[in-house]
This record gives structure tokens, C-alpha cells and sequence, in this order.
């Protein structure tokens, strides 16, 4: 069986870019995952690396929920 793989992504609409830009000020504290997405749109990896990368980001005292500046997608999920 293959392990689950996510798509994490990055959202740069409204008040998201605010929190990425604020990231990127100081991008050494943040996860490699996270630093991956301040050069592209989406990474892949698996569900632990996801939920570790969501967790620091809403911890960051810029983050926005709406709309939320990283987001996990799951290829396999039933749409809907």
C-alpha cells in the first residue's frame, strides 16, 4: 500500500498575503515545508509533514483564517 500523500498549497489572496509576506521577513523560523511554498504554489508530502507545517503557521501571530495563507489538499478525497 502507498503511503497518503498531500498537496500542501499556498494562497496569496487578500489578507493571506499579509501573512506571507510577514513570513517571509523572517523565513529561517519557519518549516522547510513552508519555506518550499515562499518559491512555489503547492508541495507534496505526507499527512504528519502537513499537519506540523499547519499547526506552525497557525501559530504565527499573523495568521488569517479567511482565506487561510496554507492549506492541505488531498488528491484521493471524494469531491463534495
Amino acid at each position: 500500500m502507498l503511503d497518503a500523500v498531500l498537496y500542501l498549497r499556498r494562497s496569496d489572496v487578500g489578507p493571506a498575503a499579509a501573512w506571507w509576506a510577514d513570513v517571509e521577513r523572517y523565513p529561517h523560523g519557519a518549516p522547510g515545508i513552508v519555506r518550499e511554498l515562499m518559491r512555489g504554489p503547492s508541495v507534496a508530502c505526507d499527512p504528519t509533514e502537513a499537519e506540523q507545517a499547519l499547526a506552525w503557521a497557525r501559530a504565527h501571530p499573523a495568521w488569517v483564517e479567511d482565506p487561510a495563507p496554507l492549506y492541505a489538499h488531498d488528491p484521493n478525497a471524494e469531491p463534495g
